[in-house]
């Protein structure tokens, strides 16, 4: 999504130039507003929108710089078209995000079901200490997920962790791998705590149902063929954010199995030496969605621990 500085920064320049050109025609003052409100977010295209407006009134009422045509026609026009442009924001983000829904469980977590290629995928969500959790469906219905831990007192803020999860989410693109996207997360990191970590695993399934991964500092990823659970072998690279080297250069690993658990560090290390035997019991749940909310359970009843993610890359009769 455009940040909104940019949408206004763009805006703002469109005006300065066509008053500059002298160019009237109401097309001139409202396309470039109209393409960078629809690829923002919903109120950030309503901004835009509304301060597209006040320059075009701007150029009407000073009469130093000849700007956009003053008769009721282009106004109407102009009118018509800004108050579309967050409508077509609005719509545009509903169908990016309807296929995440919001599954049933206990209130202290949350399951959201998406489509993972043929299948689909499960991530859990509760709220526990540096928890990060992400799931983008991607058009023709890959996926893209991250699944992490932050540490540190600057990074393990609310607001720490949500700049995190969104700058996964606006860079989660068709074309963007798992090393793109660790590299990118990795200057994040840098850039908001240079004392913080991430420790964290990003996941990409194809339309096809391929899944690979790369693994940042993080426990490996559990496969299941049969009722069988193992480990994926998916090779550890350090935490973003831990080395002077940047992250992105290791290819992504390929992970088989008819599913696939992820987990963060705070579940291995709350049920220590046990984690991979846990995931071998959850993970071979019939429903994804169980499953991934049946990991979240901590050792011996105590809070639960998240985030977790369950794949199934298969048709959803497998499932």
């Amino acid at each position: 999504m455009l940040p909104m500085r940019a949408a206004l920064a763009g805006t703002t320049g469109n005006a300065v130039l066509m008053g500059v050109a002298e160019v009237g025609t109401p097309i001139g003052w409202v396309l470039l507003p109209g393409l960078l409100g629809v690829s923002a977010r919903p109120r950030v295209a309503a901004l835009v929108s509304a301060w597209a407006g006040v320059l075009v009134v701007a150029s009407v009422l000073v009469p130093v710089i000849p700007g956009h045509r003053t008769d009721p026609q282009a106004l109407l026009a102009s009118a018509v078209s800004l108050s579309a442009v967050p409508l077509l924001a609005w719509a545009r983000r509903r169908t990016r995000t309807a296929s995440v829904t919001r599954a049933t469980g206990p209130p202290d977590v949350a399951v959201f079901t998406v489509p993972a290629g043929p299948g689909s995928a499960a991530l859990a969500v509760c709220g526990s200490p540096g928890e990060i959790g992400a799931a983008v469906p991607l058009r023709g219905g890959g996926l893209l997920a991250l699944v992490g831990t932050v540490t540190g007192a600057a990074l393990d803020t609310p607001a720490g962790r949500r700049a995190v999860e969104q700058t996964f989410r606006r860079h989660a693109r068709p074309a963007a791998s798992p090393p793109h996207l660790a590299g990118v997360l990795d200057q994040a990191v840098r850039d908001l705590a240079p004392a913080g970590h991430l420790l964290a695993t990003i996941v990409r399934v194809d339309r096809s149902g391929a899944v690979e991964a790369v693994r940042c500092g993080s426990p490996d990823l559990i496969t299941v063929g049969g009722d069988r659970a193992d480990l994926a072998g998916v090779p550890a690279g350090p935490a973003l954010g831990s080395t002077t080297v940047p992250a992105g250069d290791a290819p992504p690993s390929p992970v088989t199995g008819r599913r696939v658990a992820v987990v963060g560090a705070t579940f291995a290390d709350a049920h220590g030496e046990r984690w991979a035997r846990v995931l071998d019991q959850v993970a071979a749940d019939d429903d994804p969605a169980r499953a991934a909310r049946g990991l979240t359970r901590g050792p011996r009843g105590g809070r639960r621990i998240g985030p977790a993610l369950v794949v199934d890359p298969g048709p959803p009769s497998r499932a």
